[in-house]
This record gives C-alpha cells, structure tokens and sequence, in this order.
C-alpha cells in the first residue's frame, strides 16, 4: 500500500448523521496503509463535565500512538497555542485540511501558523496564507464511492430538479428563478428540511437534474466571501450520477470539463436557460452523468486527495 505503516492522528468531528466527511477519511486513510487513530474535535458533556479538553485528550492519543503525522480536518476550536504545546516531545508533521470557503478565511489564517502544511480547497485563499509565510497549498474537496453512488428507487418521488442545500439569501434568489420547471428543496430552514443518509443520495439518484448552487452566490465581489473554491457537492453529485448544474466557481475548471462533465452557469438568467435545456434533453443528462461519474471515481475520491495530500507532505 502507498502509506504502509505511516502513523496518524486524524482530528475531526465524527458523528456519521452530521459529520461524515471524518469518518470517510479515516477509512481512506487506512486503505492507503496508515496506522489511524481518531480524536473527537468536539467536546461531549461528560469530557467537559471531567475536564477532557480537546488538548488534552488529543496529548494522549499523541502519546498513544506516537504519529508521523497529526491530520486535523478544520480544527476551529484547536488552538495555535495548544499545537505549540503539543508538538514538544513530538516529530510528527501537523497538518490542516479546512473545508470552508473565504468567509472564514480569518479562522483559517489564524489557526494556520501552527501548521507545517495547510490544505485549502479555495485556490483564492492560498495566496493569504502564503503572504504570511505559511506552507499552503490547495486541495480540492473529494467524494466517498461506497456512499455516493447511484441509488434509484422506485419508492421515492421523482424530481426534475433537485437541490439539497442550506438555505441563504442568494441561493434562495437563484432557486425562485427555476421553481416552476419542477424543483424540489431540501436542507435546514426549507419547510421540506435536511436529508441524511442514503435518504440525501436518493433525493438527487432520483432526479433528472441536480442543482448545485454555491454559498453567497450573486455575492459582490468585493466582499470576497465567494471566492473560487468547487464544494463537496460537486464531487459527490459526479459520484452518484446525476447530471449537476452549478454555478461556475473556478476552480471547478481543475477537475472537471464544463460541458463534457458538468454545466455551468454565470448569471441567475443564464442558469434558467440551462435548466430548461437539459430538462429538454435526456440523452445529455445521462452522458454528462455517466461522463462526470468516470471522473470522480478515477481522480476524486478521498483517497485520491490524502495519497496527495501525504506524498506533498512528506517530500
């Protein structure tokens, strides 16, 4: 295996109803060969009744499991100092992988300093961390194959276009602008409400086309809140098969072909009209989606994303 006998301490949250991302790393983690022990990021009632801090409890798995590398998926409630202090007595490369896009770029700058390598998925925020002297590259989100897969089930009703998301002012603008032509929401604060489990694949395995509008979409951008970075439904809409219609972030170019593997959109008028054609045109939707789903599984799983993750590392 590409990583047989690397040691590491994975740190995120874990709750496979809510946080499944950091269980799916683990597993990946351990397909590629690494030697996995988990810390729970979030501190329960009876770790904070005992005084179990996150320090605290991770300084034991560290001392437990002596790693080459400490992994930590976000990590907004570790802080830099708290890593000063753990890295004593340790050889291990820390490292962070922060899901979140440039809204949150100050929590990413500021508890980046303590890294030997931060991983972001936003290729505009790398730039910051670099102007500071941090080692910071980009990463792309990624998917999970034995969960994100196609799932039809004849039992659930069928929705020319799907959209599971949370709900914020640009996004609920840009779904307006396509709800007569057969849009079902899903997601907390829409009256239809979140999905989990194989219930969010079967929403979108059983649409004709699946909407992915990004956080502060129509956002200017002068704020700086949109930034470039493809979220994670990308990825996991490739992987379970759907033909997607997203708005056009740019690094979405990095890992797949507009046209050929998704379709873009650039303006809320322009989103509506791409609706409509490939509402009209069967035969593209299953090509875009058979096309995208090859690509995901070939290049964008999470196992692609630690092998590089782990190979930029440890040069």
């Amino acid at each position: 295996m590409a990583f047989s006998g690397l040691r590491v301490v994975l740190v995120a949250k874990f709750n496979q109803r809510y946080h499944r991302t950091g269980g799916a790393i683990a597993r990946a983690l351990g397909d590629l060969g690494c030697e996995v022990a988990c810390c729970e990021e979030r501190i329960g009632a009876l770790s904070r009744a005992l005084g179990r801090t996150l320090e605290r409890r991770l300084g034991g798995v560290i001392a437990g499991h002596r790693p080459d590398a400490v992994l930590v998926f976000k990590g907004a409630s570790l802080e830099p100092e708290a890593i000063d202090r753990l890295r004593q007595g340790s050889r291990a490369r820390w490292l962070n992988w922060f899901p979140d896009s440039p809204h949150l770029l100050d929590v990413s700058l500021r508890i980046g300093r303590a890294y030997d390598v931060v991983f972001v998925f936003d290729s505009s925020m790398v730039a910051r961390h670099v102007a500071l002297g941090r080692n910071a590259r980009y990463l792309a989100e990624g998917c999970e194959p034995s969960f994100h897969r196609p799932l039809p089930d004849p039992r659930w009703p069928r929705s020319p276009i799907a959209f599971v998301g949370s709900r914020e002012p640009g996004r609920a603008a840009a779904l307006e602008l396509v709800a007569d032509l057969g849009l079902r929401v899903w997601g907390p604060d829409w009256p239809a409400g979140p999905l989990y489990g194989d219930d969010f694949i079967r929403a979108f395995s059983n649409a004709d086309l699946a909407l992915n509008v990004h956080q502060f979409f129509g956002e200017p951008a002068e704020r700086g809140w949109y930034g470039t970075g493809a979220n994670r439904r990308v990825f996991e809409l490739a992987a379970i098969g759907t033909a997607q219609l997203c708005d056009a972030k740019a690094d979405i170019a990095r890992n797949f072909a507009d046209g050929r593997e998704i379709v873009l959109f650039r303006s809320p008028d322009e989103l509506r009209v791409r609706a409509r054609e490939l509402l009209a045109d069967p035969a593209r939707r299953a090509a875009l989606a058979a096309a995208a789903r090859q690509r995901a599984l070939a290049e964008h799983t999470w196992g692609h994303r630690l092998t590089e993750m782990l190979s930029g590392a440890f040069q």
